[in-house]
């Protein structure tokens, strides 16, 4: 059985495997690489509830993303001034 899974980041599917990622991990699947000297970064994910309604998270540096089948990542990076 496979432990792979596909999750949507910025509008494209992404094969990952079934597990937690950090936020640097994310990123760098969203962008290619992480660079937070010259970036920020924001992340929300969308999924459907066992009960079909939408659930938003917001996260932050630090937290750990349990990646699920069918999960919607949008992560936004902006320059740093």
């Amino acid at each position: 059985m496979s432990n792979l899974i596909t999750v949507i980041i910025n509008g494209q599917p992404v094969e990952v495997e079934k597990r937690s990622y950090s936020f640097q991990e994310v990123i760098t699947l969203a962008f290619g690489s992480y660079n937070d000297s010259q970036k920020s970064y924001t992340m929300v994910s969308t999924r459907k509830n066992d009960d079909g309604e939408k659930h938003k998270i917001s996260y932050s540096l630090g937290d750990q993303i349990k990646m699920k089948d069918g999960m919607r990542i949008n992560v936004d990076s902006t320059n740093r001034s």
